[in-house]
């Protein structure tokens, strides 16, 4: 039987950005290969340093939390300091969980290697070509708002001089260090540079889960489709190939139930991240809109625009989250209909009872959830930015 010789290069193609991210943050799992102990060892190291960077800003940033007096000041450094513990979160998730993505790695480069059709191959590829273009488009405004967050605005606010003629530079995060004195040269340049590494390293654990949410479930929506094209194919051509219907049944079954275990395993993989990344972004959604509302008052131009840009990019990320598992309902719906409008009539009547089962596994759920909790899908982004909306009335009258 055939089999496709260029599996491994469309692996490369697909996971191309994603590779890349996670293999900074030490993540990317040798799925195909033993790992030599110098990679290993390099390996361990990025995690230590991915910690390290994360925890160098979230410590200090919550000692600062904790001395500041101004109600105001802390209310403006929640976010960050929340959007860092998401961050270790996520990437705990993603350092714990190296083995079951190693399994999906696997998973996919096998369907990839079993293709025995350029029919099938190009139906893979256009649902990758989606998957590749979600993680760019996630990885272009994480890293263009975070980063623009962290290098750009902190210099656009300029020295602030206090009452004591004291001159002070702004930091990306707040951070306080006691008796350190991060004013004075070497040691502010460091912090700045530590706290910009950090940004690097946070938005890059967000778009690793982009990523590999979208290569997963995209690859899922490519095998329903073909799986579609298994159930037209079995009754268009029983009355040529009346020998070969058990063995297309047999074929379409197995590729069915690949798909559901595949699934499966992604959802295990990736729900209690998914979960993070909707809940809490949910929850710093709405104190921007309660920050942009301030700033606004104050005609702060500086500080409204930084919270425009970050809640534009936590939406369109979250966006990305509910479109891939959108796309599987979708992709989901078109089977069970197919399923259910199959002509099983033509086929001998032994061989029709075959279908019975066919149309109840297709007619069950498939999809992807954050937590087991919500559906990924265009329904839960609707209501998170109720949800969001609804919190964010609040802090008004609360504030008012």
């Amino acid at each position: 039987m055939l089999r496709n010789e260029h599996y491994k290069d469309d692996m490369i193609y697909i996971t191309h950005l994603t590779r890349n991210v996670l293999s900074l943050l030490g993540v990317w799992p040798s799925y195909n290969r033993r790992s030599s102990t110098g990679e290993r060892i390099w390996k361990y190291f990025l995690i230590s340093i991915s910690y390290t960077l994360l925890y160098c800003v979230l410590i200090p940033g919550g000692l600062f939390w904790l001395i500041e007096k101004r109600t105001r000041i802390r209310v403006q450094t929640i976010p960050l300091i929340f959007y860092g513990f998401m961050a270790s979160g996520k990437y705990s998730n993603l350092v714990f969980r190296e083995k079951n993505i190693t399994r999906c790695l696997k998973h996919i480069e096998e369907d990839w290697r079993i293709i025995n059709s350029a029919e099938a191959r190009n139906t893979m590829i256009e649902s990758a070509k989606i998957g590749r273009r979600l993680v760019t488009l996630c990885a272009v405004f994480m890293y263009g708002s975070g980063l623009s967050f962290r290098s750009i605005l902190p210099f656009a606010k300029g020295k602030i001089v206090t009452a004591q003629n004291v001159t002070i530079k702004p930091l990306p995060c707040p951070a306080y260090f006691f008796s350190f004195d991060v004013q004075a040269s070497p040691a502010y340049e460091m912090v700045f540079a530590m706290q910009f590494l950090s940004g690097i390293v946070t938005y890059s654990i967000t778009i690793a889960l982009c990523g590999l949410a979208a290569v997963f479930v995209m690859h899922a929506c490519g095998q329903l489709k073909i799986l579609v094209d298994l159930m037209r194919n079995l009754v268009e051509d029983h009355w040529q190939e009346k020998q070969e219907i058990d063995r297309k049944l047999a074929k379409m079954v197995e590729h069915q139930i690949r798909i559901r275990s595949f699934l499966q395993l992604v959802e295990n993989t990736l729900q209690q991240a998914c979960l993070i990344e909707l809940m809490g972004c949910t929850m710093i959604v709405c104190l921007l809109g309660y920050f942009i509302i301030m700033e606004w008052e104050n005609s702060n131009s500086i500080a409204m625009c930084s919270y425009v840009i970050t809640l534009t990019s936590l939406m369109i990320n979250m966006f990305m989250f509910c479109y891939t598992g959108e796309q599987l309902t979708v992709q989901a719906e078109r089977v069970a209909s197919t399923s259910c409008e199959l002509e099983w009539y033509r086929l001998p009547d032994k061989k029709a009872r075959g279908i019975v089962l066919v149309i109840i596994m297709s007619n069950m759920p498939t999809k992807i959830t954050a937590g087991k909790i919500m559906d990924l899908s265009f329904k839960t982004y609707g209501d998170v930015v109720k949800t969001a909306l609804t919190y964010f009335n609040m802090l008004l009258n609360v504030a008012g």
